[in-house]
């Protein structure tokens, strides 16, 4: 049966004939479909799978999807939309079938577009949450979310996986309800909620609520539009909060909705927010009412009569280092004018003078009369200014108003300006917008203009001016545009490629004109004529000129060119535009055609794609040939050899291969025939481009030696996409080839075997090669899959296979491996705590050096977030073992895992026997040698401080999350140990630190009724920064301890007193001042550095008012900065009748 031929001329005509050949053929009872030929034509095969889809024949459609040919296959995917939406197919899309009966047989590629398909197309919410449920550990399973049920969606966001943002962005598309989860969006350290403003328009409300929430305190940027939407709609709210909303708003806005008779008031209120900036001050001065305005700038921020008595002193300073001048914009002109006089001649700088007189013209902008005025000053008082303030101030004055409407006498003023600063002769100033005023002025007003002035101003289309000018003006200025830009042009004497370049130039100039003034090319017949005139030109010449620029200007305008857009702009957008309205321009424009095929840098894959699939039998044939003659010239092989490979059927393609086999894999670069080598090289490079895909034996023809560099990206593109069941077959190809292959068949191991399979494989591999670097690959592919694969039971089989490579003693572990050993951030939760206590084994018992030592401090700092996943053996007889010697060792990396250790018990029985079994004994040792001493510091002493300050931090981390028990008994047996094994005399501020925080904790148990409880949902450990000297509660666990502190202060205030009296009887009066350090090291300790845990303390400890240094205690610690609301504290200070007291406070 001869091949189909397509009637028509055109792509479209030809697509045509084929959809009436598809529906014909379709209704047809007598036409039968066979299978899909490698030989056939692409039309006969394409027309046979959309027959085959517009027929719902399953079957066909489903063995068309497993072809090697991408083509084939995705026509057959894109046009069976049916077998996805309708329900009686359910049998076939569902994962369990997909990934079973079809993805072995198909491409990788394939199958992802499929995929891509279903998610797309698949709208049945019930179908669609089982592929979710089939992919809830990848990555990708966010993406079938948009199409599940509203409550599932809410499921998922509120019990298992933080949402991308962009994923969440179209949740709350669907249904604003989501809003309200913003916080599980991740990556939360954006600002979520400046990325779902969208939504404000359509669901107000719900968004103005998230935006008030304060799990996040960030506010998303509000400009105008969002700002006018607020104010309409909630400005009550705003008002109520201006606060909170103050630095976000767009103020231009925002004061268009406040009454112009109380702006006056609102500014006063509100000036300690945000108003230090003049532009601000101008949106509310601007909105007031013209008297009351000039009354409050002359009077307040002038003159500063009543400044103080209106403003806070924050905005007081502000506005007294304004220039008074910069508030006269606000005046009206006679009166700024006026005072201005006076200031300027005080002023000797003509950088302060020229300040002042860009003031004046925010002032005199709007009445033309002022423009005069001003002008007619400058010109008799500054005409003779240097030239760098002179043009600051004309600048400024053009950005402001219209010259070209100023009256004569008017512009007669500015235009003596213009002479003063050399405006009309030759010069190096930047006079621009001069220039473009001159010419506005005198095109507009029938005036000559000036030949230097021409000369002298570039090319401009005065386009932003346009639209502020009537259509007689409009017409002038655009003539005279025209005209002067037409007449640099010269058809006649181009002698060379240059002077056509400059023609070009100013060519292309015109048509920017006319485009920018909204003209048809059409309507300038001989801008055409020249175009055309240019192009022979060069064509006579063989001149090589990119002329796109004449092409490119204008979409619309092409078709006027489209005869001569060939000589125009040659690419292959243009070969499109060709194949779409009149191919014969190919043949036509051959030569010039060819050069474009053999330019390396030059992509034509989706012209050779419609040549192959429409013009089969003459333009791809033609082609063909064309580059078959120039497989062995000088140049372009790389172009010619994708050409062929893209016009070429899979037999030829492979015959093309076989004929140029290198016959041997080391390249001769001396050789004389390197268009051979080129040939064999640009092949290994390009194989992957045919279709359908070839056999990888062709690709491995290519694949040793020298040439492998070559044949990399064809192999790898060729082993990506092969099928699972072709993996398998051609495993062995690989596996038990050179080095340099096996890497391949690896990575295509990883890549199509399943988990089991593949440690199958692995070990093998791994026990049978002596190689190192073969050793190194299986080490790191096997480490990354055990990062992606997000599957528990995968990941603990994995992590057994790379535990015993790590096991392996002929594995060498360098640097590399290293660096894996501490990369936590990216290991999977179900093997982390094995994972540590592997990677410090190994690196424990490493040759001691520089990098090992680097490497395990910084596994060590993952300890604190690792405890609870450590096997409690490991951490007593390993990690912290000698307990004596990692405690007491110089500078030790160690002290947070003693820490960490002993609050991890179960219960506090547990953490006893913890601290028994490890600490007690490690610090028994530390007292011992506590007096050891290191160039002046006494190390042990400091270290055992820091110990100390780590187990009071990582209680409130661990409490706070729920973790730990309320370690009473712990804390208690640490402050008898170090009351039995150290001096109170030399100790006394440690010791006595430690028994608030055992205090505290006590306290926290014996009122446990009153306690939050700690349900912290969107906290982490890892939102809890490691130990340092200076540590931070989160927010949000941060408001629950301040919320129990001060239910628990009244009874810790009294407590402290009666310590107080109990060291004051004991060590003196005195002791305050030791005792006063030791209080607020317990706030220290627990990371309470705010203010507020010391003030609602410090009310409940003046209990006595004859116990003085209970008041002296008070006095010392009470915070410079705090609120002045605390007045009650404050007066009872006051009120103690001991001078002594009163002595030490002062307020």
């Amino acid at each position: 049966m001869p091949p189909l031929t397509l009637e028509g001329d055109t792509v479209s005509k030809k697509r045509r004939h084929f959809n009436k050949l598809v529906t014909d053929t379709a209704v047809s009872e007598h036409y039968e479909l066979t299978p899909i030929n490698e030989t056939d034509s692409d039309i006969d095969n394409l027309l046979k799978i959309e027959i085959a889809c517009k027929s719902r024949n399953v079957d066909y459609v489903i063995e068309v999807m497993k072809s090697k040919d991408m083509l084939y296959a995705a026509t057959a995917i894109k046009k069976s939309t049916w077998l996805i939406t309708d329900p009686q197919y359910a049998n076939i899309i569902n994962p369990e079938y997909l990934h079973t009966q079809l993805k072995p047989y198909m491409t990788t590629k394939a199958f992802n577009k499929l995929m891509l398909h279903i998610r797309l197309n698949l709208k049945d919410e019930t179908r669609v949450e089982v592929f979710y449920e089939h992919c809830k550990d990848t990555d990708s399973a966010c993406r079938w979310l948009q199409n599940c049920s509203i409550p599932f969606i809410e499921n998922v966001i509120k019990n298992e996986r933080l949402i991308p943002v962009w994923v969440f962005k179209r949740l709350c598309k669907r249904s604003a309800g989501f809003l309200s989860y913003y916080t599980r969006a991740e990556p939360r350290c954006r600002n979520i909620k400046q990325e779902l403003l969208f939504l404000l328009k359509s669901h107000t409300e719900d968004v103005i609520n998230m935006i008030d929430d304060q799990k996040h305190n960030y506010m998303p940027e509000l400009g105008k539009k969002k700002t006018k939407i607020i104010m309409e709609t909630f400005p009550q709210k705003v008002l109520d909060n201006f606060d909170r909303y103050h630095g976000y708003l767009d103020m231009s806005v925002f004061v268009k909705y406040l009454p112009k008779n109380e702006i006056k008031t609102f500014l006063c209120k509100a000036t300690q927010y945000t108003f230090y900036s003049i532009d601000t001050w101008r949106c509310f001065l601007n909105q007031m009412d013209q008297e009351d305005r000039f009354e409050f700038v002359k009077k307040t921020l002038i003159d500063k009569i009543d400044l103080k008595v209106l403003f806070a002193k924050e905005i007081q300073s502000f506005l007294e280092r304004r220039n008074t001048y910069q508030w006269y914009e606000f005046l009206p002109f006679d009166v700024a004018l006026s005072e201005s006089k006076n200031i300027i001649r005080k002023q000797n700088l003509p950088a302060d003078r020229c300040s002042i007189l860009i003031v004046l013209i925010s002032s005199a902008r709007k009445c033309p009369g002022h423009i005069k005025s001003l002008l007619k000053y400058y010109f008799e008082k500054h005409i003779n200014e240097p030239y760098n303030y002179k043009i600051q101030f004309v600048n400024a004055l053009l950005s402001s108003v219209s010259a070209h409407k100023f009256d004569v006498e008017t512009w007669n003023y500015l235009n003596q300006l213009f002479h003063s600063m050399e405006v009309y002769i030759e010069s190096d100033n930047n006079v621009r917008q001069c220039l473009e005023a001159i010419i506005l002025y005198n095109v507009l007003h029938d005036i000559p203009v000036p030949e230097i002035v021409e000369q002298k101003l570039s090319f401009n289309t005065f386009r932003n001016i346009r639209n502020a000018l009537n259509d007689e003006q409009k017409n002038k200025l655009f003539t005279y545009i025209l005209n002067s830009t037409w007449s640099k042009i010269k058809t006649d004497n181009i002698v060379n490629e240059s002077m056509l370049d400059v023609t070009l130039n100013e060519l292309s100039n015109v048509l920017v004109l006319l485009k920018d003034w909204n003209k048809q090319l059409s309507d300038y017949s001989f801008i055409y004529e020249t175009i055309q005139k240019l192009i022979k030109i060069k064509e006579e010449n063989k001149w090589t000129t990119d002329m796109s620029c004449l092409y490119n200007v204008n979409k619309s305008w092409r078709k006027y060119m489209f005869e001569e857009s060939l000589s125009l702009s040659l690419c292959e957008e243009t070969c499109l535009n060709a194949l779409k309205h009149k191919p014969q321009l190919l043949t036509r424009h051959d030569k010039q055609i060819h050069t474009l095929r053999t330019n390396d840098t030059v992509s034509l894959r989706r012209v050779l794609a419609k040549l192959r699939v429409y013009w089969p039998d003459s333009l791809a044939r033609h082609w063909t040939e064309a580059y078959m003659q120039s497989l062995n010239g000088p140049s372009g092989q790389k172009a010619v050899i994708n050409g062929i490979f893209l016009l070429s059927p899979i037999d030829k393609v492979v015959q093309l291969a076989k004929k140029h086999v290198p016959s041997e894999t080391k390249i001769n670069w001396s050789d004389s025939n390197q268009a051979d080598i080129n040939i064999q090289k640009n092949i290994a490079k390009h194989l992957h481009v045919a279709r359908p895909l070839v056999p990888l034996d062709t690709v491995l023809w290519y694949a040793k030696g020298d040439y492998l560099q070559y044949a990399i990206p064809s192999l790898n593109t060729i082993l990506f996409n092969l099928s699972e069941i072709e993996s398998r077959e051609n495993l062995l190809k690989f596996l038990d080839a050179p080095v340099s292959l096996q890497k391949f068949g690896i990575c295509q191991a990883f890549l199509k075997f399943k988990i089991n399979d593949l440690i199958t494989i692995l070990s093998k591999i791994w026990n049978t090669t002596k190689n190192t670097s073969i050793k190194t690959i299986i080490f790191q592919r096997t480490y990354n899959k055990i990062c992606k694969i997000k599957n528990e039971f995968k990941e603990k089989c994995l992590w057994k296979l790379l535990s015993s490579f790590l096991d392996d003693i002929n594995f060498k572990k360098g640097v590399g491996v290293y660096r894996k050993l501490i990369s936590f951030k990216i290991i999977p939760i179900s093997i982390q705590g094995e994972f540590f206590m592997k990677s410090y084994n190994i690196l424990s018992c490493s040759p001691k050096s520089s990098d090992k030592d680097s490497y395990l401090d910084q596994l060590l700092q993952w300890t604190p977030k690792l405890m609870e996943k450590l096997d409690e053996d490991f951490v007593a007889d390993k990690l912290l073992s000698p307990a004596g010697t990692k405690l007491c060792s110089h500078n030790s990396q160690y002290i947070d895992s003693f820490a960490c250790y002993v609050l991890y018990g179960k219960s506090q029985e547990d953490q006893l026997v913890r601290f028994n079994k490890v600490l007690r004994p490690a610090m028994e040792e530390a007292f011992q040698c506590w007096n050891h001493n290191d160039s002046g510091s006494l190390y042990v002493k400091s270290q055992f401080k820091k110990l100390l300050y780590n187990l009071s931090w990582y209680f409130i981390v661990y409490f706070s999350l729920n973790k730990v028990p309320l370690p009473t008994k712990l804390f208690a047996e640490i402050l008898i140990t170090m009351l039995n094994g150290l001096p109170i005399i030399k100790n006394y501020v440690l010791i006595t630190s430690w028994k608030f925080v055992n205090e505290y904790i006590h306290l926290m148990k014996e009122h446990e009724t009153i306690l939050n409880a700690f349900k912290l949902r969107d906290v982490t450990i890892s939102n809890f920064p490691q130990f340092s000297k200076w540590v931070y509660i989160p927010d949000e666990p941060e408001k629950n301890w301040q919320d129990n502190h001060n239910k628990l202060s009244p009874f810790l205030g009294p407590k402290i007193v009666s310590f107080l009296k109990e060291d004051s009887e004991q060590y003196g009066p005195t002791i305050y001042n030791l005792f006063r350090i030791a209080f607020e090291n317990m706030f220290k300790m627990l990371a309470f550095t705010s203010n507020v845990y010391t003030l609602d303390t410090l009310k409940y400890m003046l209990v006595d008012e004859n116990f003085i240094s209970s008041y002296l205690l008070v006095a010392l610690c009470f915070p410079k900065n705090c609120k002045s609301e605390l007045i009650e504290l404050r007066v009872k200070l006051r009120s103690n009748p001991s001078e002594i007291a009163k002595l030490h406070y002062y307020d």
